[in-house]
């Protein structure tokens, strides 16, 4: 390839500094295809055009320039220096321009082109960047953004028009200004540290109460830590990849998605008890909600992430 020119030494040599308003993009896309394929009869493939007329194409982006881009042997074409350095640019004018037509498509069509989405911080994953990368496929001019937060704000950045929908564990209560759709279920496992010997065993509360408890933090907020809260002794995590950490490094036991803790279970490194004789046969279960603004009008981007969400399967 040889060694590249810096931007102020091709300006020197560029005989026409206002090139860019004379060469074409037919010139530039004949440029760079020619580059990335190597020889004028290989970009003519793919350009659809007679390897003569991608050859003067790049002849005549030449005489704009002033600059030679190749050297042209028998069999073969080797880029300059300053084609090196100017393909890059040449590469990013072309992307540019095809996303300005994809804006302006965008905007004729009358396309949604923002959406911003809150989500739980523990139901991100794969399933949920594949729904993205749907909407992102149906709606390539978005400007997408995820807020990936706790499960009391998911409602918060809604509600204060932060974000367009959020997606969150349920909070188990309506809200009269949101509109609230179900998502997926997934099963909560009772997890332990291996020290305290719980292991696939149906655990009395009298024992569990003595043991430090790992509780979700929204349930305080909910004001439902009656229901959750199982021992004497409790430290409150945010989030529940905080709390299998906290898991990992004390003593302690906890309520967790099935899904966070599988690994660690796996590895041996937590271990998975019941409190009800039944627990090993129908594991307690949590739902999945999604929420946005009734007064607020949906648009698609908004009605299609609600649409993939609500198809996801239960964990």
């Amino acid at each position: 390839m040889g060694s590249t020119l810096s931007c102020d030494k091709i300006k020197t040599h560029v005989k026409n500094p206002d090139f860019l308003m004379a060469a074409t993009l037919e010139q530039l896309n004949a440029f760079v295809i020619t580059v990335d394929k190597g020889s004028f009869k290989q970009a003519s493939y793919q350009i659809g055009k007679h390897t003569s007329t991608v050859s003067g194409l790049i002849a005549n982006l030449e005489a704009e320039l002033g600059i030679e881009l190749f050297i042209r042997k028998p069999r073969s074409l080797e880029i300059t220096p300053a084609g090196s350095e100017l393909y890059q640019y040449a590469k990013s004018v072309l992307r540019e321009f095809d996303l300005l037509d994809v804006k302006a498509n965008s905007l004729i069509e009358g396309l949604p082109n923002s959406l911003t989405i809150a989500v739980d911080s523990d139901l991100m994953g794969a399933e949920l960047s594949a729904v993205f990368a749907s909407i992102l496929s149906s709606y390539p001019a978005l400007e997408l953004k995820v807020l990936s937060t706790d499960p009391m704000q998911v409602r918060g950045h809604v509600l204060n028009e932060q974000a367009d929908v959020g997606f969150g564990v349920s909070l188990f209560s309506g809200h009269h200004e949101l509109t609230l759709a179900d998502g997926f279920s997934f099963d909560v496992t009772f997890v332990a540290s291996p020290a305290l010997g719980f292991r696939e065993q149906v655990v009395p509360l009298e024992r569990v109460r003595g043991q430090l408890q790992v509780a979700a933090l929204f349930m305080k907020q909910l004001g439902k830590q009656d229901t959750h809260n199982l021992s004497s002794r409790i430290i409150y995590s945010n989030n529940s990849l905080s709390t299998l950490e906290l898991l990992l490094q004390s003593n302690a036991w906890a309520m967790l998605p099935g899904f966070i803790c599988e690994r660690a279970i796996a590895a041996g490194d937590l271990e998975e008890f019941y409190i009800s004789p039944t627990g090993s046969v129908r594991a307690n279960q949590w739902t999945t909600e999604l929420s946005w603004l009734t007064a607020k009008p949906k648009n698609a981007a908004m009605d299609l992430f609600i649409k993939k969400v609500a198809q996801l399967p239960n964990r």
